[in-house]
C-alpha cells in the first residue's frame, strides 16, 4: 500500500495558491498606499521596501511549497491507481483551461501529469513577476517559471498557476 492521501489537503493547497496568485497586485497596492515608501533617517530603505522584500520571499517559499505538496500528491494518487499516459481525465483536465503551460525550451507533452513531474524535478524554480503602473515596485502575476533537465535534455516551462489550479481541481473532481 502506498502513502495514503488527504485529497481535502490538496484542494485546501491549490485554495491558497489560487489566493496568492490573484492577490498579489492588490497586496502591493496596498503596501504602496499605506506605508511610507521614503526612508527614514538612517535607514537604508524605507518601510514599504522592506514590507514588500518580505512579501517577496513569503511568496517564493510558500508558492514553492504549495506547488511541490499538490504536485507530489497528485502522483503518488496516480501511481497508486496505476496511472496511464492516455488518461481521459488528465486529458480533458488539463485542455479545458487553455493555457495552463506553455513549453518554452525543450519537448514536454504538457498534462496534469507532466506538470506535476516538472515541478517535482525542476532545478531551477521563479516566479514572474512585473512592474506596478507607478513603476515603484513589483507585483507576482500568477507564473512560475521551471526549468531543468531529463536525461541531459534541458527543458523550460512556464506554469500559469490561476489556470493550472482550475485544471488540477477538475482533475481531482473527476478522479476522487
Amino acid at each position: 500500500m502506498s502513502h495514503p492521501v488527504f485529497y481535502g489537503s490538496i484542494i485546501k493547497n491549490l485554495a491558497f495558491l489560487e489566493q496568492m496568485a490573484h492577490g498579489s497586485k492588490p497586496m502591493v497596492d496596498y503596501y504602496q498606499s499605506n506605508l511610507n515608501l521614503s526612508p527614514d533617517l538612517g535607514d537604508y530603505f524605507s518601510e514599504f521596501e522592506y514590507k514588500h522584500s518580505e512579501y517577496e520571499e513569503f511568496l517564493k517559499t510558500s508558492v514553492s511549497d504549495y506547488l511541490i505538496q499538490c504536485a507530489s500528491k497528485t502522483r503518488i494518487i496516480q501511481d497508486s491507481n496505476d496511472f496511464k499516459a492516455d488518461d481521459p481525465n488528465d486529458k480533458e483536465s488539463f485542455d479545458k483551461y487553455s493555457g495552463v503551460a506553455t513549453c518554452i525550451e525543450g519537448t514536454v507533452d504538457l498534462s496534469i501529469r507532466e506538470c506535476c513531474n516538472k515541478i517535482i524535478h525542476a532545478k531551477e524554480v521563479s516566479l514572474k513577476f512585473i512592474d506596478l503602473d507607478s513603476g515603484t515596485a513589483k507585483y507576482w502575476n500568477g507564473v512560475c517559471v521551471l526549468k531543468g533537465d531529463k536525461y541531459g535534455n534541458e527543458w523550460h516551462i512556464e506554469l500559469d498557476i490561476k489556470k493550472w489550479v482550475l485544471a488540477m481541481s477538475l482533475y481531482h473532481q473527476k478522479i476522487g
